[in-house]
């Protein structure tokens, strides 16, 4: 895909995807990839069954989740709609499984994910190679709850079987720069009006570091834009309720887009009352200013 002027990507025209590393969910992502603007990035949705299982692990990259719909249990904690995490890298997390419902029921849940290089310079690994990785793994050996068992028996985290299978090194995670992931309740965050456009409103979430993620969540009235720039450090954008116009295309929810680093793109205009998450970040090494637009 070329990324040049910004890219958009509709859900529903994106696979439905399952790489066996944990139980009970399934996913739709797009990865964006340029090595010359330094970007690596996974954006898309999950969507967990009543039965879904992920074990304590962590990772390489870092990670950013906004759930949409239903209630997860993250270690002894439950969280539900409109609360954002950041999973930094080499952070442990989980396990996570969802909550039961009166009858002793699971529930299902749907969250937007985003996973991207971190500040450590760790390339993000490219999720075609992560399904091939998966695919090959799975002839001699078994995924089950979040574990791949090898033929001799050992047992290791699905996932890290899977990275050092696509990288052919064992992992070495990065220090982690925080004790533990962060979640932002933005139920409890303040709608504050755009002084400087008209039609647009923020609840500023978070900011992290000198290269992000600045995290905000964006309300577009019908007819107002994200307007049109070169930005310092990339930007994701989800859309989450509404439909936006984009370089003659209209795009509903579910969508998708980046804009990356240093690249002119064109607006993104509301077409109905629209709510956005955007995440900023830059490579490592290079900051990223507070402003998104």
């Amino acid at each position: 895909m070329n990324l040049d002027g910004g890219a958009g990507v509709r859900e529903s025209d994106l696979p439905w995807v399952d790489i066996g590393v944990r139980p009970g969910y399934k996913q739709r992502y797009k990865g964006f990839f340029d090595k010359s603007r330094g970007l690596g990035a996974r954006i898309g949705s999950l969507y967990t069954d009543a039965y879904y299982h992920s074990p304590r692990h962590r990772h390489t990259f870092q990670q950013i989740r906004y759930v949409v719909e239903g209630k997860l249990k993250y270690g002894h904690e439950a969280y539900g709609a409109g609360d954002c995490f950041y999973l930094p890298e080499g952070t442990h997390y989980g396990p996570i499984k969802p909550i039961s419902d009166a009858s002793g029921e699971g529930t299902q849940a749907h969250y937007v994910d985003m996973q991207f290089e971190g500040p450590s310079g760790i390339p993000y690994p490219d999720p075609d190679d992560v399904l091939t990785a998966q695919r090959e793994l799975a002839k001699t050996g078994t995924f089950e709850e979040g574990v791949y068992t090898f033929p001799n028996g050992r047992k290791r985290d699905a996932y890290e079987a899977i990275l050092e299978k696509v990288t052919g090194q064992p992992i070495e995670y990065p220090p982690s720069r925080l004790g533990n992931y962060v979640v932002m309740r933005s139920s409890a965050y303040p709608w504050v009006s755009d002084e400087k456009r008209k039609g647009i409103a923020l609840k500023h979430l978070g900011f992290l570091f000198e290269s992000g993620p600045n995290i905000k969540l964006v309300q577009l009235k019908a007819g107002a834009a994200l307007p049109a720039g070169r930005p310092v450090g990339h930007r994701a954008v989800f859309l989450i309720s509404g439909e936006l116009e984009f370089r003659g295309d209209t795009f509903p929810s579910f969508s998708y887009f980046i804009l990356p680093d240093g690249g002119e793109h064109a607006a993104l205009t509301a077409r109905q009352d629209t709510e956005l998450l955007l995440v900023g970040w830059s490579r490592p090494g290079r900051v990223v200013p507070f402003e998104l637009f």
